[in-house]
C-alpha cells in the first residue's frame, strides 16, 4: 500500500471535484478511499458554506477527513464533528454599501451574502441565477428580505456573491473594486459568479490554518497540494507546496499550476492521486 500520509489535499468542488451537473464521479470516490487507507489527508477548499457542500455531497463528514476550507476561506468547518473552528467575517455595513452599489448599477444582478448557515438573498433582485442557488425564496430555509430590511448590527456575513451575466459582471467589477479598495478580496469563481471577502481573507488562508491545525495534530509537518479551477482559487494555489488544475481550468489557473490533470468529469482527483 502506498504511504501518503505525508500529503494534505486541498480540492475545490464545482468544476474541479466534482463533474459537470455537480455529480460525483466514481474514479474520485475509489482514489480517496485508497488515499485515506494509506493515511492520506483530503477536504474541500470551496466558495460553498457546509450547508451547501452536503447538498451535493451528503456523506461529505466521511468522505472529507480533514476540516474544510468553506466561503473562500473564511468559514473553517469541521464537517465531520459539525463544529466551527474558525471565522473571519466581513465588515457587514461595507457589505451592505456595496449591495446597494450594484443594486444601483444594475436592476438585473442578483445577490446573496453566506451567514454560515444558509444565505441571506436581496428578494428585489432575484433572477434566474439566484433561483438555482435557492429554489423556491417563499420555501427557502435561509433569510430572503429586500436590502431596506438587511440588519448588520451583530451580522455575522462571510462572502457577498453577485450573480449575473458575464458581460453585466464585468462592467460592475472595476466599479466595486474603485469604490471600496481594500475593504475587501475580490474574484470570479465563475462566469456568473463575482465574488467578495474580507481583505487578507482567501483559500490561502484557509489552506495555511488547515494545514497548521493537521501539524499540530500529527507533530510533523506534511505537503500541501491545491486543486482548483478558477480566479478564486489562485490564492490557495500559489500558496501550496504542489498545485494541480483540471483540464477545464482556466488560463490564469494553468499557468500556476505545476501539474495539468484530466477534466473535472473524468475523474481529476483520481487522476492527482495516482501521480502522487
Amino acid at each position: 500500500m502506498t504511504d501518503y500520509s505525508r500529503y494534505l489535499i486541498v480540492t475545490d468542488l464545482d468544476g474541479t471535484f466534482l463533474g459537470r451537473g455537480a455529480r460525483l464521479v466514481e474514479a474520485n470516490l475509489e482514489a480517496i478511499t485508497a488515499f485515506k487507507a494509506g493515511g492520506g489527508h483530503i477536504t474541500a477548499g470551496t466558495g460553498r458554506i457546509p450547508t451547501n457542500i452536503r447538498k451535493d455531497i451528503p456523506l461529505c463528514g466521511e468522505l472529507f477527513n480533514t476540516p474544510a476550507v468553506t466561503a473562500n476561506g473564511a468559514f473553517i468547518y469541521d464537517l465531520t464533528a459539525d463544529e466551527l473552528l474558525h471565522s473571519t467575517p466581513m465588515d457587514a455595513e461595507a457589505t451592505l454599501a456595496a449591495a446597494r452599489l450594484v443594486e444601483s448599477l444594475n436592476p438585473r444582478v442578483g445577490m446573496r451574502v453566506s451567514t454560515g448557515r444558509a444565505f441571506l438573498v436581496n428578494r428585489d433582485r432575484i433572477n434566474d441565477a439566484i433561483l438555482r442557488d435557492i429554489g423556491d425564496p417563499d420555501t427557502y430555509e435561509g433569510d430572503v428580505f429586500p436590502l431596506s430590511e438587511w440588519k448588520t448590527e451583530g451580522a455575522l456575513w462571510y462572502k457577498m456573491v453577485f450573480r449575473g451575466e458575464y458581460e453585466e459582471l464585468c462592467r460592475i467589477r472595476p466599479v466595486v473594486e474603485e469604490t471600496f479598495g481594500d475593504t475587501f478580496e475580490y474574484s470570479m469563481s465563475s462566469l456568473r459568479f463575482f465574488e467578495l471577502q474580507r481583505k487578507g481573507c482567501t483559500k490561502a488562508t484557509g489552506l495555511r490554518f488547515v494545514a497548521e491545525h493537521l501539524e499540530r495534530e500529527l507533530g510533523h509537518p506534511i505537503v500541501t497540494v491545491a486543486v482548483g479551477d478558477q480566479e478564486n482559487d489562485l490564492p490557495m494555489l500559489m500558496a501550496a507546496d504542489l498545485s494541480a488544475c483540471p483540464a477545464n481550468g482556466a488560463a490564469a489557473v494553468k499557468d500556476v499550476c505545476h501539474l495539468h490533470l484530466c477534466d473535472h468529469d473524468e475523474g481529476c482527483i483520481a487522476d492527482l492521486i495516482r501521480r502522487l
